[in-house]
């Protein structure tokens, strides 16, 4: 799981749009990875944010790897925007 903090570095971190499985924006909305190889940039798949499935691949995350680590626990933020920012800025270091 990345967060990618500045979007004008996308075509810097990722080669190639089929390189994301899955990617939302700061309010949950899903988004869309596009453009060639080297130049890669996200647009908005759907206006309408799907915290259900975010909450579940955070938790899913956490319990794989995070759960190594005895002190690590999800985000329990009740609100969407602040539990993703709240994931954005705990770093599980492997």
């Amino acid at each position: 799981m990345d967060v990618i903090h500045d979007l004008a570095v996308t075509h810097e971190l990722l080669d190639a749009a089929d390189e994301v499985y899955e990617a939302f924006d700061g309010l949950g909305r899903p988004l869309q990875a596009t453009g060639p190889a080297g130049k890669v940039t996200f647009r908005l798949a759907s206006g309408e944010p799907e915290e259900a499935k975010i909450r579940a691949r955070v938790q899913d995350y956490y319990s794989a790897y995070a759960s190594r680590h005895s002190t690590r626990t999800p985000p329990q933020e009740p609100d969407l925007v602040a539990f993703l920012s709240a994931v954005a800025n705990d770093e599980v270091i492997e």
